[in-house]
């Protein structure tokens, strides 16, 4: 009898035994679920109405048909009657877009003020019909009616509802591949599966966030668009560049934006960079013990939180500064754990302090903290060097010679002396003014405009809405000092004057605000600012935009106070986030709470300082930072064990072993 043993094979699934089941699955549920991302999804289309350019401003009605629905009729809203020149019309022309349901199937519109005929009528999709470079014409009839009027009856709307489009591809590909890595994770074997699982880590919470802000920027495409990267896209535009804006985020800027030519381009790779920082930083977490339900509880807070995702989808420069503020916070958050000093762990920390420094301008105070607390915690020399030259020598290089190629526009004075000036029309405003300061703020601007402009709160009206001081900067060139001394002096005499000018100013930061400036909210389910450039909200998510601009306003200037503090104000977040901190140091007993959490904290101590207007962005670290703080504290203090006096760590400074010990506990585990 043969004692050979006899090892039996491991059994064989049904993914590896078919290793294309899974994906055949996936594409399965996508094809199933198009008909819903079909019906549920997408803007509006237009109907573009072309004649020559005429004087006045027309009006009308439009009615319409959807396929099995009865007819309907809307006035035109002032949207719709914009006289659209330039953009690829032949000259002398101009358009109407007239924005319909994607489902219409025919369309009457009646015109007033028109007194030429219609020379064309185009059906355009947003969603960019595969295979139609341009909309075609349409085959329409139009007659002129007894009181001056145009009517124009269109019979059929061409492209169809159905018709293939690139947001077709774009689900298809994107949710079939989604899906099948899921699938693989959960039940397959093979490459497929272990690269799902790889990232499973942290993909299972940045999934669940990515749809939940995905939803604010599909309900308010392309996002949050006020007058700052308006101003940016300009100069993009123009290819001249200026420092009021860091150039560095018009560069970033336009990295994400321009080759989509859309800034909705921007704004949705800020969710998906924002999940996946989130989900680092979560998994990260899970390293240090904290509890599933803690972790789950900060994707339900953020994912639900109506502040962090209008910020998410904003296209200013706060939004990529706070997103690096979460990425210092999963890098020194490892970097407390495992002491590692590699070359990928210090550079991957000193490109991060170079956007930081260079987002915005202030951002050096975060900055340079953060890179000494790299080389405080490094001990590899290479790695010190490493994260000296991505990060002090990127700032330096992009400030230095970039700049000098790109010749960019060094800031104007009115940004540099901005809290000078506002100082200033605290000082015009109190009764204690000299003669001598009187006649020095005269030199800038009329003493009644000083008085009649300044508002505590901000510095918006001295700069803004056709301000002297706006309109003519030059007054102020080379007379940064001198403004200063005049400010020191007075405040020497009459201190109380800028501490209640300072109160007033950072009153958002630490208690409640109603002048809390939250986005370009319009009321007109527009959230971006006027501008020449065609952008405006065209809403994939009508429904979900309705409602959640109707809760905006019934919790901010309709709403009452204590739901004005709950979902909006940002002092809220500033006081858990230190209960937070103040929990996890007790845990903890260690400094690396403050070390980890430095950037939110430095940043509220310098709007405190340096504060304009009272803006929820400039906290916006704060509200991403609490709910993590919170979730730290709930994990077992970590302590690393020294078994002997040499050896006790590797290579880079990682424990060979991570003692956890809650409530007095002995046990211990080790951390891979």
């Amino acid at each position: 009898m043969s004692v050979e043993a006899r090892v039996a094979a491991p059994p064989v699934s049904g993914g590896a035994r078919h290793p294309w089941r899974l994906a055949a699955i996936a594409l399965v549920a996508v094809v199933g679920l198009w008909p819903l991302f079909k019906y549920h999804v997408g803007p509006d289309n237009e109907l573009r109405v072309r004649f020559p350019v005429t004087p006045g401003a027309p009006t009308g009605s439009v009615s319409f048909q959807r396929e099995g629905h009865a007819p309907q009729q809307w006035t035109l809203e002032e949207a719709s009657l914009w006289q659209h020149v330039g953009d690829g019309l032949p000259p002398g022309m101009q358009e109407l877009h007239i924005a319909l349901p994607r489902r219409a199937v025919q369309a009457d519109v009646t015109l007033r003020n028109v007194p030429v005929r219609i020379t064309q009528v185009s059906w355009v999709s947003r969603r960019e019909p595969v295979g139609l470079r341009e909309a075609p014409a349409l085959a329409f009839d139009q007659q002129a009616e007894g009181d001056g009027a145009v009517r124009l009856h269109v019979p059929a709307l061409w492209p169809g509802f159905w018709a293939l489009d690139a947001a077709d591809a774009v689900y298809g590909v994107s949710a079939w591949l989604l899906l099948w890595l899921v699938l693989e994770a959960g039940w397959g074997r093979g490459r497929v599966a272990a690269f799902g699982r790889r990232r499973a880590g942290w993909a299972k919470y940045a999934l669940p966030l990515a749809l939940a802000w995905g939803s604010w920027w599909a309900a308010f495409f392309p996002g949050l668009v006020s007058f700052d990267p308006l101003s940016q896209w300009q100069q993009l535009v123009q290819g001249r560049f200026s420092n009021w804006h860091p150039a560095f985020h018009t560069w970033w800027l336009g990295a994400f934006a321009w080759p989509f030519q859309s800034l909705g381009a921007a704004s949705g790779f800020q969710v998906l960079l924002f999940a996946t920082a989130m989900g680092k930083v979560l998994e990260e977490l899970g390293h240090w013990k904290v509890p599933a339900w803690a972790r789950w509880g900060v994707v339900l807070w953020a994912g639900l939180s109506p502040a962090v995702g209008v910020n998410i989808i904003a296209v200013w420069k706060d939004t990529p500064f706070t997103l690096m503020c979460l990425v210092s916070v999963s890098l020194l958050l490892r970097m407390e754990r495992t002491r590692d000093a590699g070359a990928g762990s210090a550079l991957r920390l000193g490109l991060c302090v170079a956007c930081l420094g260079l987002l915005r301008h202030n951002g050096i105070l975060l900055a340079v903290p953060a890179l000494v607390t790299g080389l405080w915690r490094m001990r590899d020399r290479r790695a010190r060097g490493l994260l000296l030259a991505a990060g002090l020598g990127g700032i330096l290089f992009v400030r230095g010679p970039v700049h000098a190629l790109a010749k960019v526009a060094p800031a104007p004075p009115t940004l540099t002396q901005v809290l000078t000036l506002h100082r200033l029309g605290a000082m015009a405003a109190s009764p204690d003014l000299s003669e001598e300061d009187a006649r020095v703020l005269e030199s800038l601007m009329p003493l009644p405009a000083w008085r009649a402009r300044y508002v505590c709160h901000a510095v918006g009206p001295l700069l803004f809405d056709h301000s002297p001081l706006g309109a003519a900067p030059e007054r102020l060139e080379g007379r940064g000092l001198e403004l200063a001394g005049v400010v020191a002096r007075f405040a020497l005499r009459h201190p109380g004057v800028f501490l209640d000018q300072a109160l007033c100013v950072t009153r958002y930061v630490w208690a409640y605000e109603p002048k809390l400036y939250v986005g370009p909210f319009n009321g007109q389910g527009n959230t971006v600012d006027p501008n020449a450039f065609g952008f405006r909200t065209r809403s994939w998510l009508p429904r979900a935009q309705r409602a959640r601009e109707e809760f905006f306003f019934a919790t901010t200037v309709g709403g009452a106070t204590w739901t004005r503090m709950l979902f909006w104000q940002p002092s809220l977040s500033l006081y858990l986030l230190l209960a937070g901190l103040l929990a996890t140091w007790t845990r903890q007993r260690r400094v690396a709470p403050l070390l980890v959490f430095q950037a939110a904290l430095l940043n509220t101590v310098g709007w405190l300082v340096l504060s304009p207007n009272p803006d929820l962005r400039f906290l916006f670290p704060t509200l991403v930072a609490a709910p993590l703080a919170w979730a730290w504290a709930c994990a077992p203090r970590l302590r690393a064990a020294r078994e002997g006096d040499a050896g006790a760590e590797g290579d880079g400074g990682l424990p060979e072993r991570t003692h956890w010990v809650d409530a007095g506990s002995a046990a211990s585990s080790g951390v891979a």
